[in-house]
């Protein structure tokens, strides 16, 4: 049936390995991201944190970066692809997101609601609950 039977022994048990590993919930696997990171600016990929804006704009770029801005932050930016971000605002805050399946969950301090600008493919701005 096969040409090379040797190899099939070989192949099927590290496919086998890889599919398990794909199939592995991502919270069990460590985010351990590539990238940089200036003040509130964050660039990379899966990259995982908690950042303190200290009155910056808040800008992320690059993909599958789960980031949870906190403190002052006046505006938020998101570009790549499949990010997940959660922020405060101000009310009447610039929040744009472009790209494709970003997904960006916001609060704003007081009343009101950030001015939202979506370009891109499937992303998500919503507010938290």
């Amino acid at each position: 049936m096969f040409r090379y039977p040797d190899a099939v022994k070989f192949l099927l048990p590290a496919l086998a390995a890889g599919f398990a590993l794909a199939a592995a919930p991502a919270a069990a696997q460590p985010r351990q991201g590539t990238g940089t990171r200036e003040g509130a600016s964050v660039n990379g990929v899966d990259q995982a944190n908690e950042i303190d804006c200290q009155g910056r704009p808040a800008e992320v770029s690059g993909s599958g970066n789960r980031i949870n801005f906190v403190g002052d932050c006046p505006s938020l930016t998101v570009n790549g692809v499949d990010n997940q971000i959660g922020i405060l605002l101000p009310p009447g805050a610039d929040l744009r997101v472009s790209g494709v399946d970003n997904v960006v969950t916001w609060q704003v301090r007081g009343k009101g609601k950030p001015r939202i600008s979506v370009q891109g493919v499937d992303n998500q701005v919503r507010p938290s609950r």
